[in-house]
C-alpha cells in the first residue's frame, strides 16, 4: 500500500515539474535535493520525501505541501488530476499567475 502511494505521489510530482516546463536536474536544484537521481526516484515511488523537505519540493513546483500530502491519502489509483494534462496544468498555472499580477497592480 505504502509504494502505492509513493508512485502516486511521484507520478503527480513528475506531471507538476513538466507542466513546469522543468527538467529533473533543474527540480533538484530549485528543491535542494542532490541531484537528477534523487528526483528521478521519487517520481518513480522509490524514495520517501520526509516531512521536512515537502515544502521545499513544494515551492519549486508553485503549489502547495498540503496539495501533494493529498496525493498521498487519496484513495484513488492515479493523481487527481481533474483529465488535465501537463500542458494544460501549466496553462493553468499561468492564467493563475496572470491573475494574480492583476489583483497586485489594482492594491
Amino acid at each position: 500500500m505504502e509504494e502505492e502511494r509513493l508512485k502516486k505521489l511521484g507520478e503527480y510530482i513528475k506531471l507538476l515539474r513538466e507542466a513546469e516546463g522543468m527538467s529533473q536536474e533543474e527540480l533538484a536544484k530549485k528543491s535542494g535535493f542532490a541531484g537528477r537521481a534523487a528526483i528521478s526516484a521519487i517520481e518513480k515511488g522509490k524514495n520517501n520525501i520526509s516531512i521536512e523537505r515537502l515544502p521545499d519540493l513544494a515551492m519549486a513546483l508553485r503549489t502547495t505541501p498540503g496539495e501533494l500530502m493529498d496525493v498521498l491519502i487519496e484513495t484513488d489509483e492515479k493523481p487527481i488530476t481533474f483529465g488535465l494534462n501537463a500542458e494544460n496544468i501549466a496553462k493553468l498555472k499561468s492564467y493563475a499567475d496572470y491573475l494574480r499580477s492583476n489583483q497586485e497592480d489594482k492594491s
